[in-house]
């Protein structure tokens, strides 16, 4: 389920993100996880509305979709 729209999909249609101290970072396989769509992924109010509730750092966080979107 996506953390922003709250849509179900199916999990390889979404981008994968944990929470390391502050940051956001691709998946590493271990510990708690959140999923996000490629909708809200591309959606800069939905991001924004993430940024502000956990306090990511805004460029980095837009750097790190930009780059899990394209890969993925």
């Amino acid at each position: 389920m996506c953390i922003a729209c709250r849509n179900r999909e199916s999990q390889h249609t979404l981008i994968r993100l944990q929470l390391d101290g502050k940051r956001a970072v691709a998946y590493r396989g271990e510990g708690r996880s959140f999923y996000l769509c490629r909708d809200c992924s591309l959606d800069a109010k939905r991001i924004r509305k993430l940024i502000k509730r956990f306090k990511f750092n805004e460029e980095e966080f837009f750097t790190l979709i930009k780059e899990l979107s394209t890969d993925g």
